[in-house]
């Protein structure tokens, strides 16, 4: 609990629930990401408040990164895809594990160690399905590309805690320009939209 005084409780090995004036957060910390999000909504009185967070231990993800997955999923706009980001101790890296997919499914073994993972719905619309929140149970950055065969394809972006999620905004994980010809979706989409994080 965060107290005014500060926090009290013992710790958790993956993850700690902490509650404050505006309700329970849950959050975790990893060599990669540290994060806490919101998971209840609630007055609290005399607790203090807890903010939610993102932080990159090695800063935000270059977008030539991403615009280089961008490019094996738009190499196959009919086909489910995978790639993912990972750090390798002096830059992040992208990473396409041997995977199989159709218009419609996707198999692959998920790369351990990885910052941040991303998967396309082919011609389908960006959107995180429930599938993907029983799969995408770990502690990294979401991404799922949509409407691939489209003029401009479709992002939505989230942090993911453990099977607790926040919507992101492009600048919250990448560093540089988000790629003129996509379009950003969901809660965390526009500038003029309120996130937590």
């Amino acid at each position: 609990m965060n107290h005014p005084a500060g926090l009290a409780g013992s710790q958790g090995i993956g993850y700690d629930y902490v509650l404050g004036s505006g309700g329970l957060y849950v959050q975790s910390e990893s060599a990669h990401l540290t994060a806490r999000v919101l998971v209840a909504p609630a007055e609290v009185r005399g607790l203090a408040p807890v903010s939610e967070k993102l932080e990159l231990s090695n800063g935000p993800i270059p977008s030539h990164v991403f615009e280089l997955g961008l490019g094996w999923l738009l190499a196959a706009p009919g086909t489910e895809r995978f790639f993912a980001v990972r750090w390798d101790g002096d830059a992040y890296r992208l990473v396409v594990p041997p995977q199989e997919g159709t218009g419609s499914s996707l198999t692959y073994q998920p790369p351990l160690g990885v910052v941040a993972e991303f998967h396309s719905h082919g011609t389908h619309r960006a959107f995180f399905s429930a599938t993907d929140d029983r799969d995408e149970q770990g502690f990294r950055v979401y991404g799922v590309v949509g409407r691939l065969d489209a003029p401009e394809p479709e992002l939505t972006l989230r942090l993911g805690i453990y099977g607790h999620f926040a919507p992101l905004h492009w600048s919250q994980v990448f560093y540089g320009p988000c790629p003129p010809a996509l379009r950003l979706m969901g809660e965390g989409a526009g500038q003029h939209q309120a996130t937590h994080i």
